[in-house]
């Protein structure tokens, strides 16, 4: 919608005035009432007053109506009642009514203070008064006193009634404007808000801000644009155009041009994004627009510092530094009280050591110090609080609404400078003044955004989308901290107070910005016209203007009445050129000559002289028709105006007035300001309004108004011939005669006539019987007749006639479609074929045609999708196989009619691949490690697993073939056979993220080694060795796929599917009764309290051995221990007897390993496995196994921890002594089916499979990667929340 459109909601004529007042009537076309009075000029724009004449009062005895005045940008009227509106009929009654009532929105009801004043023609003071306040709505359109001045008081002796015995009734009037509605940010505050666009306060946000930096404003001003270049295609002028407007409009500003000069669509503002993300990118493209301009270094002098990043060796003396820059910092919120806090983490500084040692180029590995302090600070400070973070126990990311307090003043040379790199500029005093508050109100997944803003150092304002408002500072920056609400129970008891409750908050301040305090009076400078170009200050300037001009337009349109006019030219031009249905578009007029716009209180006649000026037909031979809105959805000339109604003012033309039809809802209700649609005809200059009466009805022998088209066959065209008001007595053929007469044709020639009766949804055109009257045929005032002439069969036949017959003609124009089909891969560009098709045409007709149009052979192999009336774009899903019976079903979205189809060229028939299912396979190697690419296999849907799997058998087969053979072709020899056993690849990183074993010289790098994998893999399908297939997601196997399961019930767009040869160890005829098959995924730590922080510290640089500790540890059993396992608050357990913090000794173990049962582990990553867990294996040979399994040296295997996690039971760390098979008896629950036992062992096994959503084994460690990539499976799912800013200017 537009933003200077105002939806009307359109109200029925059908209610009633106030009871105690009197009931609405026409004026009295008598002429008892003297309309002498006009109203004069308005004291002010909101009060004014009006008096009126009631000439020869005493003879009056019916209600009085004056003429319509205006006040207050708002339309009255007086009413009067000579005898009183009720018993007993002893006093003068007077109302003020707003006859616009019935067509005013609840908001803009005008509520008045008014009096009402008969006045005393001989002594003023003794005028007879009375006031009284009303809200003027369509259940009160009126509002006064039924008992305003005795009767016996009226007479000319008493000096109410002059000497001519006219009585002078005075309103005063006093619009009272409504605060709730007319709340002026403008006057308020000196500022003016944003428009939301759908989901833009993000943006809103973000642009007050940065408006309210006048040297970042000023700078925007000073980017040299073009002079004719449109806002909405240059980001720099739609900046300008913003800044000036929220500068100097009166009203909320709108963000439109500025998101199209962005490349956004509709979709991109219902997008709701993160304003940090927003900022970046929006400087980003700034700082790009001003390079090689007097502003070019503008950002970096406002927002960019420096780090001084450091790592110095603790034995040696080696240190490397490295300075970066920074235009805003991420500060921790979770375990930070306050901002100080937050840069005293950012500032931590880590120790290098262990398996974590920094390496040098003169002396190796090093333990080391790292750390990161500040060069320099910017004047502008942009901190954005890491409000969102993800939660590895519910495996999503959530909102941290902790409280996190910040401050007013913020000095970062606190400490002696403990924030500052050494040997630094002391010289500048980096103490800072807070400028704005950005908050988020909400959820991860939505919310919505405002902020708080001090532009003169001194008030907060708050800026929440198109409203501002001013604040204290407690809720500016108190009731931003977060954490909770106190607040108090119900009804106390007993006189008691209870407990508070809190609740927790969910705005909290998500962005601070702090300007230095001695840079303050230059970022808040001065902004003035004068700092804008002299070009580009006109063109905003008369954009202003022009807007300015509109709003008062909009707020003004309720005084005015939009009158369309149409006459018999402008029918000729829209009939068979814009329609061949119906008469005219009224949309389509011309404005110049068809539109007027006058004030409602104008005389029809004054207004029937604007209509000669324009068109130049005289007055007198103006004839005015209203249009009315018929049943069948045709719009056709009603009825001819009566004399009554052309003298009359224009607001009293409500019974005509243009009202929405119903459903239409708000695109139909603003047209109920008051739109009146007319058709002028014009009289013969030999014929007057009284020669030719159209008043009288047809059927009682009056004439009918016609309008009359002419088809021609041959060429296959209609054109409009005119109208004529006609007697209802004459026959049918008499007609006929005259028309084809006056077109230049034999009188006697055959004519055929038609009636236009309706078309839609069907076309409607009846014959008309020759022979019988006008009056018979049931012809009403605005019916359209069709004619022609009556061809031969001789003449159709030779001439190749299509359509001989009107009615055939217009049924194909209706039924006609012009389709534009595009590419579905290229949805934004122009249409690659046009053609003109019918409603009817079949699904295969129209592949046929597509197909003809694009030279291809077979038009099965066409897949078309619809069009997203919306979105502007294809829809999900596409058309399977005639399915759509016909081309108008293609061709609607939700009721809304379209033009645009999308297709796509397949390479086998549509209805042959609907039977297919394409499934898109990963395959790994025996650790897990994903081999080549991923395979996207087809198969029929009823196809299972085992189908899968011996597809994608044959899929690694060919491609290992392929390789021999080209290595053939290349070294004219073939290599020695491989091996039937997957080799270890070098990037062994892959599983887990430990330190890579070194590469065989055979295997150098990622390619070497797939095409290795691929050879292995193809000697074990010629082995016979049996494949399965896991279902996996955010590196956890989740379930192993039944062989028999078929393929139709597969997700591959959520699941990432993974294919691998069962190893050899797992092969059912290996495994026995006993055996167990166990998931296993990598993992990152959890967040460690004190003391388990502090033993994993020093275990990490191997000082401590796991099985001294073991044996020196507490025999009290930890395992199985959960969050409610009843262990007491860490905060006790974390100290020893010294009161100290244990880092070593059995103290330091406990608490290390009740920390990892208790808590969920970190997020997973790697590549996920199974392993075989042996009859009465122990704990300490599984994880030899995993280490064997893996490659990783043991010396840094052996710090890592390994535990299960699972739901039943419980967390649990095993020692290494504990029997696994005693473990997993006492809780079979667990277990999984015996089917999806077999499809992981790859065949009927007496094998248990633990279930992995119940049991798994986790291993802990660091994610570091050895320094390499790792190769992970593209991922398939289509299920995202957000999409990545992106600004296209």
């Amino acid at each position: 919608m537009d933003d200077d459109q105002q939806l009307y909601e359109p109200v029925g004529d059908d209610m009633d005035a106030e009871e105690s007042g009197p009931q609405v009537q026409p004026v009295n076309e008598e002429p008892l009432v003297a309309s002498g009075g006009t109203a004069k000029p308005m004291e002010t724009e909101y009060s004014g007053h009006y008096e009126w004449e009631l000439r020869n009062f005493l003879k009056l005895s019916e209600k009085q109506t004056s003429e319509t005045f205006e006040i207050g940008t708002y339309l009255w009227r007086l009413l009067c009642f000579p005898r009183q509106n009720q018993h007993p009929w002893r006093h003068v009654s007077v109302f003020l009514e707003y006859p616009e009532a019935h067509y005013t929105p609840v908001n803009l009801s005008p509520k008045a203070s008014f009096k009402l004043i008969i006045k005393n023609n001989k002594d003023s003071s003794k005028d007879f008064t009375k006031d009284a306040s009303h809200t003027f709505t369509q259940d009160q359109v009126d509002w006064g006193f039924s008992q305003m001045l005795p009767l016996t008081d009226v007479s000319v002796a008493s000096g109410y009634l002059r000497e001519d015995g006219a009585m002078v009734v005075r309103v005063e009037i006093t619009i009272q404007r409504d605060e709730r509605y007319l709340y002026d940010s403008r006057t308020e505050t000196g500022y003016v808000g944003l428009k939301n666009q759908g989901a833009t306060c993000y943006m809103n946000s973000l642009l007050q801000y940065l408006y309210n930096l006048p040297s970042f404003r000023k700078a925007v001003y000073h980017m040299p644009v073009p002079e004719n270049e449109e806002p909405s295609k240059s980001l720099p002028v739609a900046l300008q155009s913003l800044f000036y407007r929220l500068q100097y409009a009166r009203g909320p500003v709108s963000t439109k041009e500025l998101t199209k000069s962005f490349g956004w669509n509709t979709y991109d503002a219902f997008m709701q994004h993160d304003v940090q993300e927003l900022n970046r990118v929006l400087c980003e493209k700034l700082e790009e627009k001003m390079k090689n301009t007097k502003v070019e270094k503008t950002i970096n002098e406002l927002f960019e510092g420096h780090t001084y990043s450091f790592i110095e060796c603790i034995n040696v003396s080696y240190k490397s530094t490295r300075k970066e820059s920074f235009m805003d910092l991420q500060l921790d919120v979770k375990g930070c009280r306050n901002i100080y806090e937050s840069f005293d983490k950012y500032t931590e500084v880590e120790i290098l050591n262990g398996a974590n040692q920094y390496k040098t180029d003169d002396f190796g590995m090093q333990d080391a110090r790292k750390g990161i302090l500040f060069e320099d600070f910017p004047p502008v400070l942009q901190l954005q609080l890491k409000r969102f973070e993800y939660d590895c126990q519910r495996d999503a990311m959530v909102k941290i609404n902790d409280r996190y307090e910040f401050y007013d003043e913020l000095d970062l040379d606190r400490e002696n400078g403990k924030y500052l790199a050494p040997n630094v500029d002391r010289s500048v005093r980096n103490l800072y003044k807070l400028h704005s508050v950005l908050v988020h109100s909400g959820g991860v997944h939505g919310g919505h955004y405002y902020a708080f803003i001090r532009p003169d150092g001194k008030t907060w304002l708050r800026f929440d989308d198109d409203r501002v408002s001013r604040e204290d500072q407690r809720q500016a920056l108190d009731a931003q901290f977060g954490g909770g609400d106190e607040d108090l129970i119900g009804p106390v008891a007993y006189q008691q107070q209870p407990a508070p409750l809190k609740y927790a908050k969910f705005s909290n301040a998500y962005m601070l910005v702090y300007v230095r305090q001695s840079d303050w009076p230059t970022i808040m400078c001065d902004v003035t016209k004068e700092d804008i170009a002299k070009h580009l200050l006109d063109r905003l300037e008369r954009e202003m203007s022009d807007k300015e001009a509109r709003h008062r337009d909009k707020m003004e349109a309720h005084l005015y009445c939009s009158l369309k006019v149409a006459t018999d030219k402008d029918i000729e031009q829209q009939v068979g050129d814009v329609s061949h249905f119906d008469l005219v578009d009224h949309d389509r007029l011309p404005a110049e000559r068809c539109h007027y716009r006058m004030r409602k209180q104008t005389k029809f006649a004054d207004f029937k002289e604007e209509v000669a000026r324009r068109t130049g037909v005289p007055v007198e031979r103006q004839r005015y028709w209203t249009w009315k809105r018929r049943n069948n959805a045709t719009c056709r000339p009603d009825r001819p105006l009566t004399a009554a109604e052309e003298a009359s003012q224009l607001v009293d033309l409500k019974d005509i007035r243009d009202l929405p039809r119903e459903g239409q809802g708000a695109a139909g209700a603003k047209k109920s300001l008051m739109d009146i649609r007319l058709y002028l005809e014009e009289l013969p200059e030999s014929v007057s309004l009284d020669t030719v009466s159209v008043h009288q009805d047809v059927k009682q022998g009056g004439n009918v108004l016609l309008f009359f088209k002419y088809y021609d066959p041959l060429n296959e065209t209609i054109v409009y011939r005119g109208h004529h008001v006609l007697p209802g007595a004459i026959k049918a053929f008499e007609m006929g005669s005259y028309l084809m007469e006056g077109d230049g044709h034999n009188a006697d020639e055959p004519v055929l006539l038609f009636e236009e009766v309706k078309f839609e949804p069907t076309v409607m055109v009846v014959p008309c019987e020759s022979r019988r009257e006008l009056r018979d045929l049931e012809l009403n005032h605005g019916d359209v007749i069709i004619y022609q002439r009556l061809l031969s069969v001789e003449e159709i036949a030779e001439s190749q006639v299509r359509y001989p017959t009107a009615d055939e003609y217009l049924a194909y124009i209706h039924n006609r479609r012009q389709v534009h089909f595009k590419r579905l891969d290229e949805p934004q560009a122009p249409p690659t074929v046009t053609l003109e098709l019918l409603r009817s045409t079949t699904y295969d007709e129209m592949c046929q045609a597509l197909a003809t149009a694009l030279s291809l052979d077979d038009p099965s192999k066409l897949r078309i999708t619809r069009h997203n009336y919306f979105s502007n774009q294809p829809q999900r899903a596409p058309i399977k196989w005639r399915t759509v019976s016909s081309l108008e079903q293609l061709l609607m979205h939700q009721q809304h009619p379209t033009d645009i189809i999308y297709y796509e060229v397949l390479d086998l028939p549509l209805h042959e691949m609907e039977q297919l299912k394409t499934v898109k396979v990963s395959f790994h190697n025996e650790r897990g490690e994903f081999v080549g690419e991923q395979h996207s296999l087809r198969l029929r849907k009823e196809a299972t697993v085992t189908d899968l799997l011996m597809e994608l058998a044959g899929r690694l087969q060919q491609a290992a073939a392929a390789l021999s053979s080209r290595a053939t072709s290349q070294n004219g020899a073939t290599g020695p056979a491989s091996s039937p056993a997957l080799p270890a690849t070098a990037d062994r990183v892959s599983q887990g993220g430990n330190a890579a074993a070194p590469a065989p010289a055979v295997i150098s790098s990622q390619a070497a080694a797939d095409e290795a994998a691929l050879k292995a893999a193809s000697a074990l399908t010629a082995a016979g060795r049996p494949m399965r297939l896991l279902e996996t997601l955010q590196s956890k196997v989740f379930k192993v796929v039944d062989p028999n399961e078929k393929i139709d019930q597969l997700n591959d767009n959520y699941w990432q599917l993974r294919a691998e040869f069962v190893p050899e160890d797992q092969l059912a005829s290996g495994l026995g009764e006993g055996d167990f098959l166990v998931h296993c995924a990598h993992s990152l730590l959890p967040t460690l309290p004190p003391a388990a922080a502090a033993y994993w510290a020093v275990r990490s640089q191997g000082q401590q051995q796991v099985g001294g500790e073991s044996a020196a540890a507490d025999s009290g059993n930890v395992q199985g221990r959960g969050t409610s396992g009843g262990v007491a608050p860490m905060e006790a357990d974390d100290l020893d007897a010294e009161g100290e913090v244990p880092s070593r000794g059995p103290e330091g173990y406990r608490a290390f390993h009740r920390a990892l049962v208790e808590q969920m582990p970190g997020a997973a990553f790697g590549d996920p496995f199974l392993i075989r867990v042996r009859p009465h294996e122990t704990m300490g040979q599984l994880r030899a196994n995993i280490q064997a399994l893996l490659g990783t040296p043991p010396e840094e295997f052996a710090r890592w921890p390994v535990l299960f996690v699972g739901t039943r039971p419980n967390n649990a760390w095993l020692e290494d002594s504990d029997d696994l098979t005693l473990y997993f008896a006492s809780h079979r629950i667990q277990f999984d089916s015996a089917a999806a036992a077999a499809a992981a062992a790859g065949g009927r096994t007496d094998a248990v499979l633990i279930a992995p959503s119940k049991l798994m084994v986790i291993i802990l460690h660091e994610d570091r990667g050895g320094g390499t990539t790792r190769r992970q499976p593209p991922s398939n799912n289509r299920y995202t929340y957000e999409k990545p800013v992106k600004i296209y200017a």
